[in-house]
């Protein structure tokens, strides 16, 4: 039974290699991912070098010269991208991924070299070179899956012994085709039987393998999605939060108390320049709303609104400058919208209209090592005199939500990589510093 290639045993296995590839061509149709492909491209090679001798005929004999071993090499090279993609080398073993491509491109140079020596020089040479290379090359790949620090991992250890099983089997085969079928080992069996055992023996392995591989990636899909349904619900929350509070509620009715006194003044100029930076603030602050992020320079000319708004208001008693350093190109760095927003309307509140002469806003914003660095400066009472005076006044003002910023930029910037800092000047005044990875349009 044994001895016939035609027998039951071996036809089991050739429709098994083949159901296999079908499935794991399926599997590629549906889900595109290379692991499939490069799986399904290496049994289809085995499955064409199981059938050679299914057909009879001089012309399929010829075919099968020229083909036999170079299919082979071209499996084999398909076989180490399949690894690659098991084994995830590109991301964990990055040296070894690299030299694995250059074998790939190898062995597919070697089956082109082996159509072209049976062309020229016939099929015994063929075999001739097979004789003295197989070996060597089977050691290098053995050698190459047999990398430490992949052999720690299940996969790993369970990739170089079904590459073991199967590379052994296939040396025998080749050593009994090339010398006799008493050579090495002689059992009462067809030349091809090893081929087909390790190639048996290593399917089942990486049909447990494969199983094992897509269970984890379906358990990390499964965690990806329930964290990113949690980062959404979250977002949300936020975003409605920060568009509720979007306006601070004193601040719209104090602006429209002020445009009342200026009309009541028949101050018509003042109320017009009032209503116009008024007007632009509310719109783009509306704009903002269903925006994840903004450009600098969309966010420096808000909060440069919102200050110009509250010097009318407060009657010019204060100065303010906003400096950006020169390298900065503030219209393709993104940012979260109105980061800057109660930092500033603090600054005023809390800080300078509770402090007495000559009074100083300073917005800087600078880069430094892919970090975007704004500094809010105002030389106002301090921010724990303003935490003790409002306290004692029983004044609990809060503006549009720092912790809501902070919470943003957290969320963004996932793993948290923002930094906050609010301090006492050493004269007086308070600084906010606020740091956050500069990402660009």
């Amino acid at each position: 039974m044994l001895l016939d290639i035609n027998s039951l045993f071996y036809s089991w296995i050739r429709g098994g290699i083949f159901l296999l590839l079908i499935y794991h061509f399926v599997f590629y149709l549906k889900h595109k991912e290379d692991i499939y492909k490069y799986y399904s491209i290496y049994l289809f090679g085995i499955f064409i070098f199981l059938i050679k001798d299914v057909f009879e005929g001089e012309f399929m004999t010829c075919v099968y010269e020229y083909l036999v071993f170079s299919i082979q090499f071209i499996s084999f090279s398909f076989y180490i991208h399949f690894t690659r993609k098991l084994l995830n080398t590109e991301e964990d073993y990055p040296k070894w991924n690299k030299a694995a491509k250059k074998v790939s491109i190898l062995l597919l140079i070697i089956a082109l070299l082996l159509a072209v020596v049976q062309a020229f020089y016939g099929f015994e040479t063929q075999k001739k070179v097979l004789l003295y290379g197989a070996p060597v090359l089977t050691i290098a790949l053995v050698g190459g899956l047999a990398f430490v620090e992949i052999i720690k991992t299940k996969v790993g250890l369970y990739s170089l012994l079904g590459s073991i099983i199967a590379l052994l089997g296939a040396n025998i085969t080749a050593l009994k085709i090339i010398k006799d079928e008493s050579f090495l080992i002689n059992l009462n069996v067809h030349h091809m039987f090893y081929f087909f055992v390790g190639i048996l023996i290593q399917t089942i392995i990486y049909a447990f393998l494969i199983a094992d591989v897509l269970k984890k990636k379906e358990i990390e899909k499964s965690r990806a999605e329930l964290n990113l349904h949690k980062k959404s619900a979250q977002l949300y929350e936020l975003k409605m939060t920060a568009f509720k509070n979007r306006m601070n509620p004193h601040f719209l009715f104090n602006s429209l108390n002020s445009i009342n006194n200026f009309v009541l003044q028949n101050k018509k100029e003042e109320t017009s320049a009032y209503i116009s930076k008024f007007s632009s603030l509310i719109r783009k602050v509306l704009q903002t709303t269903e925006k994840v992020y903004i450009s600098l320079e969309e966010e420096l000319q808000i909060a440069e609104l919102y200050i110009n708004i509250e010097l009318a208001r407060l009657r010019n008693s204060f100065n303010y400058e906003i400096i950006v350093d020169k390298d900065i190109k503030t219209s393709s760095i993104k940012v979260v919208p109105l980061y800057l927003q109660p930092f500033v309307e603090n600054a005023i509140w809390h800080g300078l209209t509770l402090q007495e002469g000559n009074k100083k806003l300073l917005i800087k914003v600078k880069e430094e090592n892919n970090y975007i660095i704004t500094e809010v400066i105002d030389n106002g009472v301090g921010y724990k005199e303003s935490l003790n005076k409002n306290k004692s006044q029983g004044i609990q003002r809060k503006s549009f939500g720092i912790d809501t910023v902070k919470n943003r930029l957290d969320l963004i910037y996932s793993p948290p990589k923002v930094n906050l800092l609010i301090s006492d000047m050493e004269n007086k005044g308070t600084k906010v510093t606020i740091v956050f990875p500069s990402e660009k349009f």
